[in-house]
């Protein structure tokens, strides 16, 4: 018997420029995310060459003279805090959108990760991985006798 799963790292809440432009104040952008996972935040940030930092109550990153704070909500939710000097609307809308998608990212490799490891616990094994022209991954399990 062979399963496949298809894993897709698109966004499970619609961020996107109209949300980050609603947001725009005096060179502030503070969008709500859905980053709620802060390892895969500081990877997927990594990823990106930021400068990490987390002191417990936030997650900083920092490069290119911009910063994004990440402060967590009640819900576990963060509130993504965009500034830096002469910080333009565009700007801090591809900065937003690329930290997500970097995210995003992370959380699909570790899903993929957790999903392997019952797999090889329940006695399944991988046939097949494939990455799909829209970053999906496609994975065919086999049960062993």
């Amino acid at each position: 018997m062979s399963v496949t799963l298809k894993l897709r790292s698109e966004a499970l809440a619609q961020l996107n420029a109209a949300t980050i432009a609603a947001h725009m104040q005096a060179g502030v952008v503070t969008v709500r995310t859905r980053m709620r996972h802060r390892d895969l935040l500081a990877r997927a940030l990594t990823g990106l060459r930021a400068q990490v930092t987390d002191d417990g109550n936030s997650v900083v990153a920092a490069w290119e003279g911009r910063r994004i704070t990440f402060v967590y909500g009640a819900e576990g939710v963060q509130m993504a805090h965009v500034d830096g000097p002469g910080l333009a609307e565009a700007e801090a809308q591809r900065l937003v959108l690329s930290v997500d998608e970097a995210y995003a990212a992370e959380v699909q490799r570790s899903v993929l990760a957790r999903l392997k490891e019952r797999a090889a616990r329940s006695g399944m094994v991988i046939e097949s991985e494939r990455v799909n022209a829209d970053q999906s991954i496609s994975v065919t399990l086999a049960a062993t006798s």
